[in-house]
């Protein structure tokens, strides 16, 4: 018999997450509903000097659009929506700004919203990524989001996170209609991770390449449905960056042939949800998983295997005994 961890949570083969920078409040009507429709939660990177407010950044295409209140923010996430920081302004971010717009604009947002703030999304483009990252890890951030089109994994560095368009028509020189397919196959194949951004879903959209038609991200949904079906988490990636620093903390040491114990060493306390899925091998049909000597209730069985997802706590006791 053996205990291992499983690369995602619930033993899902490949990871989905939507963001929108801005955190604009017109996200409550048909974007917020396509979500709810597909049960997939979003996620919000918010200006932190715009909570609540309306859009006061120069040149902005959503300028005089309202940003979502403290209120409407925790609305989102009792609906399993994340929230980030998207700067202090929304300003480039350089050496001489950095302090202010990265690790200020945490504090400030964390003020705002009463809970902790964890992953900071590059505003602009990626040129404000070098300085970003030159102040996250002293201003508390676990990962950075950039806008590097490419796949996340176990082994991505969590301060350069990737992100995959979701637009309308991609950028100049390479214009393009968007693909509802994009990414999942590989996805799929590879085990990775798609963390998609854009701004809003609206029909007709204002800018091509910024947000998406409601029919867009209808049938962008309906792809990941069609090609992920049971095996892709669709999750937050707040949560998935938690699920990775948990995994790459956690260790499991076999004690008796029927017990292991879980080690989880050197986690961050920004680390909010700290679950982790385990997969028993072998499992006889008759037993019965035991987590600190507490019957264990919430398992999934997938042939000979069961799965359990626990909160991965050091020195926690598993045991695989006859059920009585």
């Amino acid at each position: 018999m053996e205990l291992l961890k499983e690369k995602w949570k619930f033993g899902r083969r490949f990871v989905y997450s939507v963001t929108y920078d801005e955190g604009l409040e017109a996200l409550l009507g048909d974007t917020l509903a396509i979500h709810q429709r597909f049960g997939i939660p979003g996620h919000v990177s918010m200006v932190s000097a715009q909570v609540g407010k309306v859009r006061t950044v120069k040149g902005s295409t959503f300028e005089g659009m309202m940003h979502l209140s403290a209120k409407q923010i925790h609305e989102l996430r009792a609906l399993g929506w994340g929230v980030s920081c998207h700067g202090m302004n929304h300003h480039a971010i350089t050496p001489e700004s950095a302090r202010e717009e990265v690790v200020e604009a945490r504090k400030v947002l964390e003020d705002a919203l009463g809970i902790p703030i964890t992953m900071f999304i590059v505003p602009g483009n990626n040129n404000s990524y070098p300085a970003s990252r030159a102040v996250a890890e002293e201003a508390g951030y676990l990962s950075i989001l950039t806008i590097w089109d490419a796949l996340n994994d176990h082994d991505t560095d969590l301060l350069r996170l990737h992100r995959t368009p979701l637009i309308e028509e991609g950028f100049d020189p390479f214009g393009s209609a968007y693909d509802p397919y994009c990414r999942l196959h590989e996805a799929l194949e590879r085990g990775g991770w798609i963390c998609e951004y854009t701004h809003i879903a609206r029909t007709p959209v204002v800018s091509a390449q910024k947000e998406v038609r409601v029919e867009t991200l209808i049938r962008r949904f309906e792809k990941v449905e069609q090609v992920g079906g049971d095996q892709v988490w669709k999750a937050d990636p707040v949560d998935v960056v938690d699920y990775i620093i948990v995994h790459r903390a956690a260790s499991i040491e076999a004690i008796a042939n029927d017990r292991f114990r879980l080690k989880v060493e050197g986690l961050p306390d920004g680390v909010q949800n700290r679950e982790l899925t385990l997969r028993c091998e072998g499992m006889p049909p008759s037993a019965q998983i035991l987590a600190d000597g507490r019957p264990v209730e919430k398992v999934s069985v997938i042939g000979k295997d069961v799965l359990i997802t626990l909160p991965a706590r050091d020195g926690l006791e598993i045991t695989v005994r006859e059920r009585k």
